[in-house]
């Protein structure tokens, strides 16, 4: 389960935001603890889903979309990267992390 401290409360706000707004409820499950990465795949797809909303966020901050939230989305994107990396790497699933991102962004 991802879990987030109460001082990232605002962190988790935010990656619930870009869930529903990406229609992710995969993703929202994940943030939420109803559900856990079990498989190659849905780390797969957490890690599809982070870089869809780190793309979405940019757009936001390009278009000056204001959130809910008054925050750094850049800084709030990297801590978002950095809980996701370790959840993935706790879960066994690091690899795919690292091979989904490369394949994303054609490294």
């Amino acid at each position: 389960m991802i879990e987030f401290s109460e001082h990232e409360t605002t962190i988790k706000g935010v990656a619930l935001h870009y869930s529903r707004k990406l229609e992710n409820q995969f993703a929202e499950d994940l943030v939420l603890g109803v559900n856990d990465i079990t498989s190659a795949n849905k780390a797969r797809k957490l890690t599809q889903f982070f870089w869809d909303m780190a793309d979405q966020a940019a757009k936001d901050y390009q278009a000056d979309e204001e959130l809910e939230f008054k925050v750094d989305l850049e800084d709030c994107m990297e801590k978002l990267m950095n809980i996701f990396i370790g959840y993935t790497k706790r879960a066994g699933f690091n690899q795919q992390w690292i091979e989904e991102s490369n394949r994303i962004n054609d490294s």
